[in-house]
Order: C-alpha cells, then structure tokens, then sequence
C-alpha cells in the first residue's frame, strides 16, 4: 500500500519533469527568426540531453558502452530492424514519408551537399539527443510509476507528437508508423539498457529514406 502511494506522488514530479524539457524546446523552436538548422541542433542538445543529465544526476558514460546482451536478444533487435527497413523501402506505399520529403525538394534539387553534411554530422546528434530522453531519461522515470507495457505505450505516445509537431505531419499513416516504430525502440531500450540500438535504428532509416529521395530526384532530373 506505502510502496503504491510514493509511486502515486512521484507522478506529478515525473510529468512535470518531462514537460517541462518538452514545452521548454518547442518555445524556442517555435520562436527561431532564422532557418533554424543549428538552433535545433543546439536546442536538442540542451532540452534533451543535458537537461535530463542535469535532473537524473548522471552523466552519458553509461550509455557509451554496449551492454551486455545474449545472441538471442540481438537476433531479435536485428530481425525488428530488418522489418522495418524493409517497410521503409517501400516507400510508394508510404504516401506520408514523399510528402514529408517532397516538401524539400528545393533542398535536394539545389543544396544536395547539405543533405550529406546534416545526415552525417548533426543529425547523429540530434538523433542521440533524442534517444536518451524519450527512451533512456524518459522510460526510466516513468518506470518508477509504471509497468513496462504501460511505459512503452506512454513514450510512444510522446514521441509521436513530437513527431507529429516536428514535422507537422497529420497523416494517419505516419502516426500510425511512428507510433509502432517506437514500441519497437522502447522494446530495444528495455531489453539492452543502451540507446545505441535505437539510435542506430533511427539514423540507418534516415539514410536510407533520404538515399531513395536522392536517387529518384536523380533520375527525374535525367
């Protein structure tokens, strides 16, 4: 019964907490009077990595070493990746993800370099940022309160409207894929402790995504 209401009165703590960082960042973000490429690199950094870092009194070390997991479990993380790799790769049956990328065609027809600079240098930092809030900083302070089920489904939740806000994307079928993506995430996080499969997950998707874009582009052009 004692064990049940400390974890009933760290919720107002935990959920002001988490959006606190989450309101923080999309003031700002909202409030950039420039295009904002380096803005959200820096306010990334800030509200989703070090402020967690701040308020959890620990630093990234434990998170720069892969933990421990046994072949099974990175079968598992693999045969998911594949899955989704190959979901993303059909891309003319996602209309969302052209969209998404339609909407910069100016920016892969004329600054095509910057795509390979941004995917390559700060979009590893945003996406690591990222991670270790909405899975690492997040599920371990909702778990205090929560059941695993319960945590995967709330992380989820928030990380697509952030999504969804992100991107301002309303599309259902982008939700739907953001939503299932991050039960997968979740899952990763709390089988291995690491953030790196997720992270890995996420930027290899990028790639690829941003690969197909490219190429068909390419070929239009042509």
């Amino acid at each position: 019964m004692f064990k049940n209401l400390s974890k009933i009165q760290n919720l107002p703590i935990t959920l002001t907490e988490v959006f606190s960082i989450y309101l923080g960042f999309w003031f700002l973000l909202n409030n950039l009077t420039t295009d904002g490429v380096w803005e959200t690199v820096f306010l990334n950094v800030l509200f989703f990595l070090v402020f967690p870092i701040i308020i959890l009194k620990q630093g990234l070390k434990d998170q720069l070493v892969l933990s421990k997991i046994n072949c099974k479990i990175c079968l598992q993380i693999l045969g998911v990746q594949i899955l989704v790799l190959i979901l993303v790769l059909t891309i003319n049956f996602l209309p969302f993800l052209k969209l998404n990328y339609l909407s910069r065609m100016d920016w892969f027809l004329n600054d095509w370099w910057a795509i390979f600079f941004i995917d390559l240098v700060l979009l590893p930092i945003i996406l690591v940022s990222q991670e270790f809030f909405f899975r690492n900083f997040l599920i371990n302070r909702l778990a205090i309160i929560l059941s695993n089920k319960a945590v995967l489904i709330v992380q989820a939740s928030l990380f697509v409207g952030f999504e969804i806000l992100f991107f301002e994307i309303f599309n259902w079928q982008f939700i739907l894929f953001n939503y299932i993506l991050a039960l997968f995430l979740g899952w990763f996080y709390l089988q291995t402790k690491s953030i790196w499969y997720s992270f890995f997950t996420r930027w290899i998707l990028i790639l690829l995504l941003d690969g197909v874009i490219l190429y068909k582009i390419q070929n239009i052009k042509l």
